[in-house]
């Protein structure tokens, strides 16, 4: 008799988490991040579990944005297909080091959008690092800490994923590095796809895959221990458990920023809501503790 297959593990890793915003984002760090990074996560893996990683890209198509005579808001396309290949090589090198040879798979990923979805007139995706100074001319929001400022982009919802049924394939005998930065955004017109000037959320196509691929949880690791209510203020406070409902609430009310906890809410919500599975927000460093109920926020049915 077959055993049964190893349950699935959504990984969305968060870009601020391998390549901080703030200080060095040279290639060196962003190297020995991931590294680190895949030190923690592998051990899922080793514990019996399939990987699916979805990485985000903001401080990486930053990078790019900013590179004299490279960075080209109309090329978002091929600038998030550049660091899926980056981010993807380096999570693959690393989780060959940690699991053996071969046992991953980086696949460039592209995603529908709809080129009339509202967020192409509202950007509020944070790309890059945090400014000094708001940049002249270019969509900005202020950091979380108030302390500088983050340009953003379009980020619309994605549709779905074209490479879906071969992530599928691939999980059959690897873990899989798929979605990175979201995704390439396409959106449909007749037989063919437009590329769009957008970095789709990378934790909303986390959520679409989980659901789709039948995840047994979805973690979102980023660069805070947990969501918090009155995030930023002195009086904030962590979220150690909330259910579908409680989230609801909370998103409604805007507890939490647009482009950063808020799209990892929803998509925690909608794959708890479709699934009747938990998903955790946790934070590098605390992945173990997280999975056992002792750290981070949980969103429960």
């Amino acid at each position: 008799m077959s055993s049964p297959p190893s349950p699935l593990i959504v990984v969305a890793l968060g870009g601020n988490a391998i390549s901080p915003p703030r200080g060095d984002l040279s290639l060196a760090v962003e190297q020995l991040a991931i590294a680190n990074a895949v030190a923690e996560i592998s051990a899922l893996a080793r514990a019996g579990a399939r990987l699916l990683l979805v990485h985000g890209n903001g401080p990486q198509v930053g990078r790019l944005l900013a590179a004299p005579g490279l960075g080209d808001v109309a090329r978002l396309d091929v600038h998030v297909a550049q660091t899926q290949g980056e981010i993807g090589y380096l999570l693959a090198t690393a989780l060959d080091a940690q699991l053996g040879d071969h046992a991953s798979v980086a696949l460039v990923t592209r995603v529908v959008v709809d080129a009339a979805d509202p967020a192409f007139a509202a950007p509020t995706k944070p790309v890059g690092a945090v400014l000094a100074h708001k940049p002249d001319g270019l969509a900005a929001v202020l950091a979380p800490d108030g302390s500088g400022w983050r340009r953003v982009v379009a980020s619309p919802r994605p549709l779905a994923v074209l490479e879906q049924a071969a992530i599928a394939t691939l999980l059959v005998a690897h873990h899989v590095i798929a979605g990175g930065g979201g995704g390439v955004a396409l959106a449909r017109s007749g037989n063919a796809y437009i590329p769009q000037p957008a970095v789709v959320d990378k934790d909303y196509v986390a959520a679409l895959l989980a659901v789709a691929l039948d995840a047994a949880q979805l973690l979102f690791v980023t660069d805070v221990a947990h969501a918090f209510d009155r995030f930023g203020d002195r009086t904030q406070q962590p979220i150690d458990r909330m259910s579908i409902a409680q989230a609801r609430v909370r998103l409604a009310g805007g507890a939490f920023a647009p482009g950063s906890m808020a799209p990892k809410i929803e998509s925690a919500v909608q794959f708890v809501s479709a699934t009747r599975r938990p998903a955790l927000i946790t934070t590098l460093g605390a992945v173990a503790a997280a999975c056992r109920g002792q750290s981070g926020t949980i969103i429960e049915p």
